[in-house]
């Protein structure tokens, strides 16, 4: 394809008015000389010579196709064998380091782009989105390439660490430390093949804490050592009303599990229309026939049935509503074979209908389900999930959250003898709704792994109006407000310090802070080479787009324009000449 264009073409409009200009003005320097013979010839010639001239002004150019105009990206774990394949391919190859962010300079003018290596950051998609990309993605080098462990505990509790380790080596062995370099547990390999380990600890102290996965040579020498950032919070007697219509073996194992835990635990099971049945665990008795602002001002949990809620009254509804959006009460949806069509109880969560009555959970038990699985919201937040099945969620409302889940008949995993499964599974899904103890501002904890140098998104609820945002140092955090929901807030930044830091709201003065840990560019490379290579063969198949023609401006040379102009120039010097005689 070959199209005619100019290069100066933003002066085409001044240009052509001059040389309008100028052809005007010779024009009446020949009038006189109309009744004489070549007239027509000499302002023939004359346009040329302003043609010349414009031409030579604004550059005449084609348009032509530039045909395999490629480069290469190279992005860490890229392998020079591959780099030197597609050199010999192509030696004009254009290479191209991916350092940070993408310079659109440099890859305008490709018409496609090699992705070599691990890949880019998530956060740079945007800048690829449009182009023609092939990803050959590197090799993932040996080490923990998936981990799942709670960042977030209580005093107490049985802390658990489940990873898999990519091409062990056999006699090295994996040990995890709590701070101080006290092992806790440790497994040893004995194959060369891809190994799914657990690691477990007691937690005895409260507070912010690191502790570390420590891999060893057979001869005991340290090769690696990675973090595990982890907060313990204080054990606390939670508040915990449950209302039901009808008791229940899933309500019954629940209450006694909760009442173990020293929770204090008030149980209201509806008899019939007007009389109630009720249960009291390490708290004095208190009957009420109906809900006041009173018996939820101290609850940190309701948990109810789809028929509980409709037995309240209006009055006792708009009572419960209030205290989740305004006190953030958390509430807890008790599922049955009818939850999941028409309307739900305070929240709106969709389902999509499974064949699947039973799933494995992360740590490979099973549990069965009502046959339905969560379909991702923007609005809801996964709180239990196995491999990409959303199992248990919740919806924020105001300051407080309702939250429901998809198993049904839990209370199974104790009849086997299984507590642990049952303690593990319950905790996961009433610990994130709890009402929080800062009533000010409420941090809602992404869970994300935080890098040093890289955007952090943190999100947070509050009804202050005049606060500002700092960090560790005290530097203003820019925040953002959420166009539909007044009271939420989000701000992102780049950590520039590794390890814990703070982020803290103050007005006068110092009214909520937020703990979060930055890892250093070292922390937990396999897992990242592997997560990073995961996002970008999906990214870049999905948004495949055919390879864009790249169109490159050739000049016509300005001294063909020039001798026109000369040879104009000089028929109308020498023709008055030549006339006279």
């Amino acid at each position: 394809m070959s199209d005619l264009t100019f290069i100066n073409s933003d002066y085409l409009i001044p240009v052509l008015v001059e040389a309008i200009v100028l052809f005007v003005v010779f024009l009446i320097k020949e009038w006189p000389r109309k009744n004489g013979g070549g007239f027509i010839i000499r302002i023939l010639i004359g346009l040329v010579a302003v043609l010349a001239l414009l031409a030579i002004s604004l550059k005449p150019a084609h348009l032509t196709t530039v045909e395999g105009k490629q480069g290469v990206l190279l992005t860490l774990g890229y392998q020079e064998k591959k780099l030197d394949s597609l050199k010999k391919l192509n030696p004009q190859l254009t290479e191209l380091a991916y350092n940070g962010p993408i310079l659109q300079s440099q890859i305008d003018s490709l018409n496609k782009i090699i992705v070599l290596g691990n890949g880019v950051q998530p956060y740079d998609f945007w800048q690829l989105g449009d182009k023609n990309i092939e990803f050959l993605e590197g090799e993932i080098p040996a080490g923990i390439d998936k981990i799942n462990f709670k960042t977030s505990a209580v005093e107490g509790e049985d802390w658990s660490v489940k990873a898999r380790y990519s091409k062990p080596k056999i006699g090295n062995q994996i040990v995890l430390q709590a701070p101080g370099n006290l092992p806790l547990d440790s497994v040893q390999f004995d194959e060369i093949q891809n190994t799914v380990f657990l690691l477990q600890a007691k937690l005895k102290t409260p507070g912010n804490f690191v502790y570390e996965l420590v891999e060893k040579d057979s001869t005991g020498i340290e090769i690696k050592r990675e973090p595990l950032p982890l907060r313990v919070q204080p054990d606390q007697q939670l508040s915990i009303v449950m209302l039901n219509a009808f008791p229940t073996f899933e309500i019954k194992y629940l209450k006694n599990f909760l009442a173990e835990l020293n929770h204090q635990i008030l149980v209201r099971s509806r008899l019939t229309q007007r009389r109630y049945k009720y249960e009291y665990f390490n708290r004095e008795r208190q009957t009420f026939q109906s809900l006041t602002a009173a018996t939820l001002e101290d609850v940190n949990l309701v948990i109810l049935d789809a028929g509980a809620w409709q037995s309240l009254s209006r009055k006792e509804q708009n009572l419960v509503r209030t205290a989740v959006e305004q006190e953030g009460l958390g509430v807890f949806l008790m599922p049955d074979e009818n939850s999941f069509y028409g309307n739900q109880p305070l929240a709106n969560f969709d389902f999509t209908r499974t064949a699947q009555s039973e799933i494995n959970l992360e740590n490979g038990v099973g549990v069965s389900t009502f046959g339905y699985v969560f379909n991702s919201k923007s609005d809801m937040s996964t709180t239990l999930k196995s491999g990409n099945s959303l199992l248990a969620a919740q919806q924020f409302l105001g300051f407080g959250s309702v939250s429901t889940t998809v198993l049904a008949n839990t209370h199974e995993l104790q009849l086997k003898g299984n507590k642990v499964a049952y303690k593990a599974v319950w905790s996961e899904i009433l610990k994130p709704v709890l009402k929080a103890e800062d009533e000010v501002v409420f941090w809602e904890d992404s869970h994300q792994s935080v890098y040093k140098n890289e955007p952090y998104e943190i999100q947070f609820r509050t009804a202050l109006k005049d606060f500002i945002v700092e960090d560790t140092n005290g530097n203003t955090i820019p925040i953002s407000g959420n166009p539909d929901i007044e009271e939420l807030w989000s701000a992102t930044f780049y950590p520039e310090q590794s390890g814990w830091n703070q982020l803290q709201i103050t007005t006068d003065s110092i009214v909520s802070t937020h703990s979060y840990y930055v890892m250093d560019s070292l922390s937990w490379n396999t897992k990242s080479a592997r997560e990073r290579i995961i996002a970008n063969r999906n990214f870049f198949k999905s948004n495949a787009s055919e390879e864009n023609k790249f169109y490159l401006k050739q000049p016509v040379n300005p001294l063909y324009f020039f001798v026109i102009f000369l040879l104009a120039m000089g028929y109308l010097w020498l023709e008055p000449k030549l006339a006279s005689d």
